[in-house]
């Protein structure tokens, strides 16, 4: 399991940040961590709701890359900021690509960090995600499969998040569409690991799945030869 968690955390780490380590430039130091005070100030971007919404949205794109790179501790000083990120969640005027930016900030901030999970699950983030998975949600499916991809970072060694999406009435069938999607790009298809760790399919499922895959595509490299794939999640 941890070499797993590893391996993809890694990948979405290169895809979301780069070689990105400080993105944030302070003025000056008044002693503290340079690391930590770019925290605090892009917090402050983020509260500042006389921004505009684009520079808010990169400043929790900042403290995503912070709490990430940071560590625990770093993941400890971006909690304070989460209840304004969680606020920003459900806004219908939030365009799909900040609403992107968004979750994959509150993955970093949360991955491994039992207490920043708890905290997403106290401001009710775990009955918000169900919703933009569900058909009538008009998100795309790059921010559905994001949304999978945080309630995936929510269940790690968080038996009562599990239980609680295990529990949502609807999640089930919108997990299973969007488990039948195309994942190319990322390493896991997370709606299907989400309908195992949720008890909704069984053990050998997603490897059932993912067999069909590779046989469809092998028939179709016969028939037209082989296709490149985008290295980039779509």
């Amino acid at each position: 399991m941890n070499h797993y968690l590893y391996k993809l955390h890694h990948h979405i780490k290169l895809y979301l940040f780069g070689d990105e380590e400080q993105p944030v430039r302070c003025a000056g130091n008044s002693g503290k961590n340079q690391h930590h005070k770019s925290i605090e100030d892009a917090g402050a971007c983020l509260q500042n709701e006389a921004l505009p919404m684009v520079k808010r949205i990169e400043a929790a794109h900042h403290l995503g890359v912070l709490a990430y790179t940071g560590g625990y501790v770093s993941g400890t000083m971006a909690a304070d900021y989460i209840p304004t990120m969680v606020e920003l969640l459900p806004r219908p005027d939030l365009v799909d690509e900040h609403l992107v930016t968004l979750l994959q900030a509150l993955s970093s901030v949360c991955y491994v960090h039992l207490a920043n999970q708890a905290r997403l699950c106290h401001l009710g983030v775990p009955a918000m995600l169900p919703i933009i998975l569900t058909r009538a949600s008009p998100r795309s499916p790059l921010v559905k499969r994001w949304a999978c991809y945080l309630m995936d970072v929510l269940c790690i060694n968080n038996v009562p998040t599990i239980r609680t999406l295990a529990r949502t009435q609807g999640l089930q069938g919108s997990l299973e569409a969007m488990a039948e999607q195309d994942w190319d790009g990322w390493p896991k298809n997370h709606a299907a690991i989400l309908l195992k760790i949720l008890g909704f399919w069984p053990a050998d499922k997603e490897a059932d799945l993912e067999d069909g895959r590779d046989l469809e595509e092998k028939e179709e490299e016969e028939i037209s030869g082989p296709t490149s794939h985008p290295e980039e999640k779509a």
